[in-house]
């Protein structure tokens, strides 16, 4: 924040905020708000899902009663406050709309009361998203296995601040150059769409012989056509330091893509790992990975053996088929969603039972056939992929244009500055006097 117009001010949070108690504060800890003190209807109870993407999204799935809202005042929400995330996902950030009177914020989010006198909301919550897109949560949030955004840091953020005037001219501008990329983002997004639903009609097409009219073909269950999480039995005599490929579930990436391969010894993952060979299918088992489409051949392994996380399931093609038929066979959008279905477990942690694939069936035609058939569809999506290549490049170029954007605007370069706005000097005396007057 360098560079400044002469008329702006470097301010801390706690600065702008409205003059009565609690103005920045976080969400109650859970031993305050309880399951069973959730009721039907009430005070809402504003949690992480309301506020994604960096909009308020007005669906509320608990309520508390007006008296337990007595107990935990101290977190109420009222409409126009600021509200952001200071765990997990940090920085993501809404304003509270008008739908309600009051509301009450989860421990996983804190709140900004904000004096209206002085700062936009609008204005604030941009400089909030361009801070987080450049890692400033992250850097100054504490903890190990999840990072927290401490209250007191909240409030000691600094804020480049020029008059309303013209954060009110700002948000404006930004807004009508963000409509724009929010159109084209919507374009893209639905090539993005459009590519998927053509993938699956392509694949829906080559397993009903229709790509090159071959008829129908005779179904089998995976479990005739593969060996569905074969043993190591066959590797108990190798030389324990043999070197072999390890690849655990980041390798693979949600387009079948291996990220990385890692070397290991043979001892070193032998146990308690996933085997499999060259030409093995590694299909993730459990969510979300499952339903992200995790997959992959497995290929050039060294000593063409591979081991890796257990929450793959492998199907190792039998004589009757090669390994991209397979491969496309666990694609077709009727297994993943037949899969969905038959998962079990608790949520978060649900897997596909081994029994659901090995009782999926799938057309089988001759080798030559099924060659011909996949060389056709790696084909066609080759040239999916590229445009898809083209359309996430677009999309984050707009990225990099919403940044720059917000950059210009909270550098005081992006609308043309006002001789009539408010100088430095009276813009700081009211943010002094604004503890006695609200």
């Amino acid at each position: 924040m360098k560079n400044l117009p002469n008329s702006w001010l470097i301010v801390d949070l706690k600065d702008i905020t409205k003059n009565i108690k609690h103005n920045i504060v976080d969400g109650p800890f859970g031993t305050q708000l309880k399951v069973h003190e959730f009721v039907e209807h009430g005070i809402p109870v504003i949690e992480m899902q309301n506020i994604k993407e960096d909009k308020f999204i007005n669906v509320f799935r608990r309520f508390i009663t007006k008296r337990k809202l007595e107990d935990i005042k101290r977190s109420t929400v009222y409409p126009g406050d600021l509200i952001i995330s200071k765990t997990g996902s940090l920085g993501y950030v809404a304003i509270a709309p008008n739908c309600f009177e009051k509301a009450i914020i989860t421990s996983r989010l804190a709140k900004v009361t904000l004096n209206w006198n002085i700062i936009n909301s609008k204005y604030l919550k941009y400089y909030f998203i361009f801070i987080r897109n450049n890692g400033f949560w992250e850097k100054i949030a504490k903890g190990t296995t999840m990072k927290i955004l401490n209250i007191k840091h909240l409030a000691n953020t600094k804020i480049p601040l020029s008059s309303l005037n013209e954060q009110n001219r700002i948000v404006e501008k930004i807004e009508e150059l963000f409509s724009d990329l929010d159109k084209a983002t919507e374009d893209l997004k639905k090539s993005q769409e459009q590519l998927k639903i053509y993938r699956q009609a392509v694949l829906k097409a080559a397993f009903e012989g229709k790509l090159f009219n071959m008829g129908s073909f005779e179904y089998f269950p995976f479990s005739e056509i593969c060996d569905i999480n074969p043993s190591k039995q066959e590797i108990a005599e190798l030389n324990d330091d043999l070197e072999v490929t390890f690849m655990p579930m980041s390798a693979v990436s949600k387009s079948g893509v291996i990220l990385e391969k890692n070397i290991k010894k043979l001892k070193d993952v032998k146990k308690g790992y996933t085997f499999f060979k060259d030409g093995d299918i590694l299909l993730a088992k459990i969510t979300p990975c499952f339903e992200n489409g995790k997959k992959t051949i497995a290929k050039e392994l060294r000593n063409n053996i591979g081991f890796g996380s257990t929450e793959f399931h492998v199907l190792r093609p039998k004589e009757s088929v090669i390994s991209g038929w397979v491969y496309y066979g666990v694609s077709l959008e009727d297994f993943r969603n037949k899969a969905k279905l038959r998962m079990t477990g608790t949520a978060g942690q649900k897997r596909v039972p081994k029994r659901v694939i090995e009782s999926y069936e799938i057309p089988v035609p001759s080798k030559s056939k099924q060659k011909q058939i996949v060389s056709e569809i790696e084909s066609r999506f080759s040239v999916c992929d590229k445009l898809e290549e083209t359309v996430q490049q677009s999309l984050e170029k707009i990225e990099y244009l919403r940044q720059s954007i917000l950059k210009k605007a909270f550098e005081g370069k992006l609308v043309p500055q006002d001789p009539n706005d408010e100088p430095a000097e009276k813009l700081l005396e009211r943010i002094k006097q604004g503890k006695e007057k609200f």
